[in-house]
């Protein structure tokens, strides 16, 4: 075999003891030993691995020894791939008629952790768990105990790490330290001394993880204004310092909810502003709005039925290459389905706007592409029409605005038409008349936003 250009490792393969892994073992073992060398070879492969084996056939169909038992129990165990061939070695130089077995096994590749097996003696959590089942179904309490098991493994990994350190270095007799395996912890830099310097590193990554896959997960995700998106996006690195708890993530409901009151309504009234006069320089969008004469002014709007806005798509749009600027219009309307999803509770049957937009322009549609509370159209002209479909929505909408404004009067859904005085009332009739009003009246828990109850984070 030397001459042959192999390297020669050992001289024996039923003595051969080694830790290397192998990617594929090829033998051709003397028929008389055939199922020793081929139980041999599985133990090698035990840890993952493919070995391919000619044998002579009797060998395991003739199992009548202990060791071809073992044998042919592992071929089944892997579920080994076994082709019978004749005449295999008629033409050989030790020339034999018997008939020859070839042996394709596939051993996978070992998952076990001493460490997460030991941990499951303890905690009944299942540890393979994947970003997505925690973003979508997952009580907060799974989360919790899923991030303490998290911690719990990587401390233990580090500690053993440290303790088997003194074996794992370079050079035997050296005064330096430099190990053959190193440990690298993400943020830690250059430190590896052992300490609770790397513990510390270790477990600020694994927070600064689970605080950032908790705002994705539906329950704030649903509710998060832009403004708030991007300022827990920007400052996700300081929740690394606190402990990822029942007691933290309920203190950060909280806070959410206190800024989440004065960022929706902010969210709403500058909607209610780009309906109105942020574009009335385009002569278009005038007929965005239908004027009254408000409380105390009679500068007051509220939104029509339909909307024009300054968005320039069709050409943009109709082109199926330039995603980006698909990924651009799905933000605008998104940010205004987002306005109508606070105002709604969410009640309304769910639409995929991504589905439907992707749909549309793949079949070059520009008018009257249907979403969750508006159609919407695309012109040349450089412009998009918003028409809305459900109008109750739109009016609690305008209902909104208009208070906020100070335009409606300080009576406006408390008391009965009648009960009004002349200057209320004539401000009720521009604004929506009589009858509405009354119907208003009758379910004014609807049209009148709390923006308190809606928002309040479930603490469970």
């Amino acid at each position: 075999m030397k001459g042959k250009g192999c390297r020669v490792i050992h001289d024996d393969f039923l003595t051969l003891n080694t830790y290397k892994n192998y990617d594929l073992i090829i033998m051709n073992p003397p028929f008389d030993q055939g199922d020793k060398h081929l139980l041999k070879a599985i133990d090698i492969q035990k840890n993952g691995g493919k070995i391919v084996c000619l044998l002579n056939a009797e060998t395991i169909r003739n199992a009548f020894s202990n060791v071809r038992k073992d044998l042919v129990r592992k071929l089944e165990e892997y579920d080994a791939k076994i082709e019978y061939i004749d005449n295999a070695f008629t033409n050989a130089e030790h020339q034999t008629d018997v008939q020859i077995a070839l042996i394709e096994i596939d051993i996978p590749k070992s998952n076990e952790s001493i460490i997460l097996n030991g941990l499951r003696n303890e905690e009944s959590v299942n540890c393979t768990f994947r970003t997505e089942e925690l973003i979508d179904s997952d009580p907060m309490k799974q989360i919790i105990q899923r991030y303490n098991f998290e911690i719990k493994a990587g401390v233990k990994l580090i500690n053993e790490y440290f303790c088997m350190l003194p074996y794992l270095q370079k050079h035997i007799h050296s005064q330096t330290t430099i190990p053959i395996i190193n440990l690298s912890i993400s943020g830690s830099g250059d430190k590896n001394d052992y300490g609770v310097d790397v513990i510390n590193c270790y477990i600020q990554n694994v927070r600064e993880k689970y605080w950032e896959t908790l705002f994705q997960t539906k329950m704030f995700n649903d509710i998060f204004t832009q403004e708030l998106r991007n300022k827990y996006s920007n400052n996700i690195h300081r929740l690394k310092d606190y402990d990822f708890s029942e007691y933290n993530i309920n203190e950060i409901k909280k806070e959410i909810s206190k800024e989440m009151m004065k960022s929706v309504e902010n969210t709403i009234l500058d909607l209610f502003d780009t309906f109105s006069h942020k574009h009335n320089w385009f002569d278009e969008t005038s007929k965005n709005i239908h004027y009254y004469n408000g409380w105390k002014t009679n500068k007051a709007w509220k939104i029509n039925k339909k909307v024009i806005i300054p968005l320039n798509a069709y050409e943009k749009w109709r082109n199926v290459c330039e995603l980006k600027y698909k990924t651009h219009i799905y933000h605008e309307l998104m940010d205004i389905e987002k306005v109508f999803n606070y105002l709604d509770g969410n009640l309304s049957q769910e639409v995929n706007m991504d589905e439907v937009l992707t749909n549309a322009q793949k079949e070059n549609q520009t008018s009257k592409i249907r979403l969750k509370y508006f159609d919407v159209s695309f012109f040349k002209k450089g412009t998009t029409h918003i028409e809305f479909t459900n109008l109750e929505l739109l009016k609690k909408f305008n209902i909104f605005g208009s208070q906020k404004k100070g335009w409606l009067p300080h009576s406006y859904g408390k008391s009965k038409y009648s009960d009004m005085g002349n200057e209320e009332q004539d401000v009720i009739n521009e604004f929506e008349g009589k009858e509405e009003y009354e119907k208003t009246l009758k379910r004014k828990d609807y049209y009148i936003y709390k923006t308190n109850e809606l928002l309040a984070l479930d603490s469970n």
